[in-house]
C-alpha cells in the first residue's frame, strides 16, 4: 500500500461559497483548483499560491447554516505555515489593514501564532515554527 504524503486539502463548511472563495483568494492568496455544483452541495477546492495542498470550501444551500463552534467534535482550527517570524508579523499587519480582528502575534515556545476567523467564524491561524537547534 502507498504511504500517505500529506494533505491534499482540508474542507470546511461555509455559508456562502462565492463570498468565501473571494475572501480566501483576496486575503490569503489561495487559487481555485476546481469547483463542484450540485443541487444540494456547492464546493471549491483552492490551493496555496504555489499550487500545493489547500482548503476546500463547501456550501450546503438546502441545510440551515449553524455557526462554527470549535468546542464541538470536528475542526478546532486550521493553521497555515508562515516561513519567518518577520513574515508572521507582516501577516498580522495585513490582517489589521484588512479590518480582520486577530490575536496579534503570540510567541509560544515552539514559535509564534496569529489567530483570526474567516467570514463564517471558522477559527484560522498563521503559525511560524521556530527552527530546531541540532
Amino acid at each position: 500500500m502507498d504511504e500517505l504524503h500529506g494533505f491534499h486539502h482540508v474542507a470546511v463548511t461555509i455559508r456562502d461559497l462565492d463570498a468565501s472563495v473571494a475572501w480566501y483568494r483576496d486575503l490569503l492568496g489561495f487559487r481555485e483548483l476546481f469547483t463542484e455544483d450540485a443541487p444540494d452541495r456547492r464546493a471549491c477546492v483552492m490551493t496555496f499560491p504555489d499550487g500545493s495542498s489547500g482548503v476546500g470550501l463547501v456550501e450546503y444551500p438546502t441545510v440551515p447554516w449553524v455557526p462554527f463552534d470549535p468546542r464541538r467534535s470536528g475542526l478546532d482550527h486550521l493553521a497555515f505555515t508562515v516561513a519567518t517570524l518577520d513574515g508572521i508579523r507582516d501577516w498580522a499587519s495585513q490582517l489589521t489593514d484588512a479590518g480582520i480582528v486577530h490575536s496579534g502575534v503570540i510567541e509560544v515556545p515552539s514559535g509564534a501564532i496569529v489567530n483570526f476567523k474567516d467570514p463564517d467564524g471558522i477559527a484560522l491561524a498563521l503559525f511560524w515554527e521556530r527552527p530546531q537547534e541540532p
